[in-house]
């Protein structure tokens, strides 16, 4: 549970930077490669962190895999994108489309099946 914590909080610096690098916004208090390098080292924490926790969540371990491996790949295109690399553009799209095909798995899928066989009776 403490990856967990420790993974939103690299997840939130890294949407601080994120909004910094890509807006403009607060661009007074911090350098553009100062936010550039919390971005990646934070984004990268918050992703292995909860990459390795991944199957501790509340949906199936397919509907986890698929969103953390699309996050994965659409962090690799953002880091592309500002590190001004080719084909930045389409890792985002490709990791854009991974986490949207986690959120349209069919329900039987994404949730985890209930085996109900150890339950006792209360009525025997």
């Amino acid at each position: 549970m403490i990856l967990k914590k420790i993974a939103g909080i690299a997840f939130a610096i890294a949407f601080l930077m994120a909004i910094v690098l890509f807006t403009d916004f607060g661009r007074e208090y911090i350098s553009f490669y100062t936010a550039k390098i919390i971005f990646m080292i934070s984004g990268a924490v918050g992703l292995l962190l909860n990459l390795l926790s991944f199957q501790s969540g509340k949906h199936s371990t397919l509907f986890n895999f698929l969103y953390w491996a699309g996050s994965i790949v659409l962090f690799v295109g953002l880091t592309f994108l500002l590190s001004n690399l080719p084909y930045g553009y389409y890792v985002i799209i490709t990791g854009m489309g991974i986490v949207g095909v986690s959120f349209i798995l069919p329900e039987s899928l994404i949730q985890p099946k209930n085996n109900d066989n150890d339950i006792l009776d209360e009525f025997n």
